[in-house]
């Protein structure tokens, strides 16, 4: 009973933390570039303690038009490469803006980076210059007819390693990604890529997960109850 009691009680903490994974998929589903995540599994090791997995479904969300210069999406498996006060991170969120200073950043304040290592400078006079910004499918950002810079879009070989690091980011604890090369991606300059979250399919976990949860509660109060009882005859 004792036992039975454990397992329910593991059951118990398990389903809360998987409801709180499809909560924060549905919290995100306007989020440009968010990845949803999956429930982690438990999975028993070789000398039977348990491992937990967890995983990110990296699945291409759609595109949405929005006309907006700044705003890009990677058609492939590449991301952009962004500089915060936290070191290197990757993302796939294109909604970028230009500072007062000139400077290529993300909705964040953090600077996206070119090819050449550094950040993207459009120079101060960008805003009295009347002339468009067009950025190619293969990432050179021009200002007119002139180059300013070419965005580093790295790949990571295994998607695996990587993990969520807040506002949307992806660290790679070993930096271990490359520069793609521009035929094995395509910028979309004024698109968005939206979140992969399909909320009808999160919405059917959550009805699930929180059956499963009522069930093992049920569980747990009932071999409590029996415990109490055991517990009392063993006094008479």
């Amino acid at each position: 009973m004792i036992k039975g009691l454990q397992l329910s009680a593991r059951s118990l903490h398990s389903g809360n933390q998987h409801i709180g994974v499809v909560a924060n998929n549905l919290a995100n589903i306007n989020t440009s570039g968010f990845k949803r995540e999956e429930p982690f599994s438990e999975i028993l090791n070789a000398e039977g303690g348990i491992n937990v997995r967890q995983t990110t479904d990296f699945k291409q969300g759609e595109l949405v038009h929005t006309g907006n210069p700044l705003n890009l999406s990677i058609k492939g498996d590449g991301f952009f490469k962004i500089e915060t006060e936290n070191g290197t991170r990757l993302a796939r969120d294109g909604r970028f803006q230009i500072s007062q200073e000139g400077i290529l950043m993300n909705y964040n304040g953090d600077k996206i980076l070119g090819q050449d290592g550094g950040e993207i400078n459009f120079g101060e006079n960008i805003f009295q210059q009347d002339q468009m910004i067009t950025i190619s499918k293969s990432g050179e950002i021009k200002v007119g007819k002139e180059t300013v810079s070419v965005l580093d879009i790295v790949k990571v070989e295994d998607l695996k390693t990587l993990s969520k690091a807040g506002n949307n980011y992806f660290i790679q604890p070993d930096d271990d990604y490359t520069s793609m090369d521009s035929e094995d991606f395509e910028i979309a300059q004024g698109f968005l890529e939206s979140s992969n979250v399909n909320p009808v399919e999160e919405m059917q976990s959550m009805i699930k997960l929180n059956k499963d949860y009522q069930s093992s509660f049920k569980i747990v109060t009932y071999l409590d109850k029996s415990l109490e009882s055991a517990n009392r005859i063993g006094k008479v």
